[in-house]
Formats: C-alpha cells, sequence, structure tokens
C-alpha cells in the first residue's frame, strides 16, 4: 500500500535523524522536496529526499537521503497442491493430467506486496508402469513480481483397476473319442482360449492361462 505510514513519518524527522542548529536564530526551519516514489516490482520503489534546514535569515543547508521499499517476502502458498488419481483410460490420461497442471494441482498463493503471483511446474513426464499406468510427482511455483518463490508439491497417478473386457465367452468342444484322449482337438481347443476373446483399455493387450 505504498508504506505510506513509515514514509511519512521519515519524512516528518527529517530522514529520521537530521537534525541542524543555528548560532543566531537558534531554530530552523526544515522542508523537504519529496515528490514521488519510484515505480519499480509490484509495490516496491525509492525516491531520494533532499531535506532542507532554514534559519530565521534565510540562510540555509540541506542533507540528502534515500527511502526504500523492498519485497524479499516470499509468497503465501494459502492452499497446497492435492495429489490425484485417476483411472487408466489406455492414451495416458493426457486431458485430466493437463488440467490439473493448469490449476496448479489446486493450490493457491497470495502476496502482499505484488497483488499476484505467476505459476510455473517442472513436469516433464509420467513413469512407465503397467500398461498406460503411471505417476509423476510435480513441483509448482509461485513467483511474485519481485521474483521472490514458494512451492508446494503433489502427485498425479494413473492406476489400472478395470478387469479386461471378455468380449467373446469361451464355447463347450464336444470330440468324438479317439481312443487316445483326443489330445490335438484338446491343445487346440486350450490353445485357443476356447475361442474366447478379451480386450483391455489400459494394456492393449490381454496375456491368456
Amino acid at each position: 500500500a505504498g508504506n505510506a505510514a513509515e514514509l511519512a513519518a521519515w519524512l516528518a524527522s527529517n530522514g529520521n535523524t537530521g537534525s541542524a542548529s543555528d548560532i543566531c536564530s537558534g531554530f530552523v526551519t526544515w522542508t523537504h522536496d519529496y515528490s514521488s516514489l519510484t515505480d519499480d516490482c509490484g509495490a516496491t520503489g525509492s525516491t531520494t529526499v533532499t531535506f532542507t534546514a532554514t534559519d530565521d535569515c534565510n540562510n540555509s543547508s540541506s542533507t540528502t537521503a534515500t527511502f526504500t521499499i523492498e519485497d524479499t517476502t516470499v509468497p503465501s502458498i494459502d492452499g497446497t497442491a492435492s495429489d490425484l488419481t485417476v483411472e487408466c483410460d489406455g492414451a495416458g490420461n493426457s486431458t485430466e493430467l493437463n488440467d490439473w497442471l493448469n490449476a496448479n494441482g489446486g493450490a493457491t498463493a497470495s502476496d502482499v506486496c505484488s497483488g499476484f503471483v505467476t505459476w510455473t511446474h517442472d513436469f516433464s513426464s509420467l513413469s512407465d508402469d503397467c500398461g498406460a499406468t503411471g505417476s509423476t510427482t510435480v513441483t509448482f511455483t509461485a513467483t511474485d513480481d519481485c521474483y521472490n518463490s514458494s512451492s508446494t508439491t503433489a502427485t498425479f497417478t494413473i492406476i489400472d483397476t478395470t478387469v479386461p473386457s471378455i468380449d467373446a465367452a469361451a464355447s463347450d468342444y464336444i470330440a468324438e473319442c479317439d481312443g487316445m484322449g483326443n489330445m490335438a482337438e484338446l491343445s487346440d481347443w486350450l490353445t485357443t482360449n476356447g475361442g474366447a476373446v478379451a480386450s483391455d483399455i489400459c494394456s492393449g493387450f490381454v496375456t491368456w492361462t
């Protein structure tokens, strides 16, 4: 808010430490040439002020000092990033991942001096787990206008808890006895999984036993 109270007190005290005396007048009158602060990052700024002590005969002496507002305070993380676990869609769950990243994992932050923060993150890739599942731990960083920053970390995880889809059920098979156990027919029937067909969204394939 411009540190108005501190600035006013500094000006009123002639730079906090400014003092002068005059043999002839016994007192001096102080004035200063303050006009405005520079426009730096956020609500920071500075001003160099000349304080002038004038005696009763209009003789004067001056001293100069600078009032500076700095911002070394990191943004406040008001809400930390949250982990998100989603069910595998077989295509990397891109929409859910991007929505989570764009929302900074649900994190929120504020900054007194800048009034806003800029968010960035360090996501690079998902781990290569079973099927198209995976996870990534992401650090979200809030940076104010003066380059002070705070971070919060969360994990995005793709899991697969969905069973494969049996698209065609196994079929019974009846063979006429050949006296030797009908091994060839039995082997073919087993090898073809009884004619069953299955698919899986996350893995793209299934292994039959």
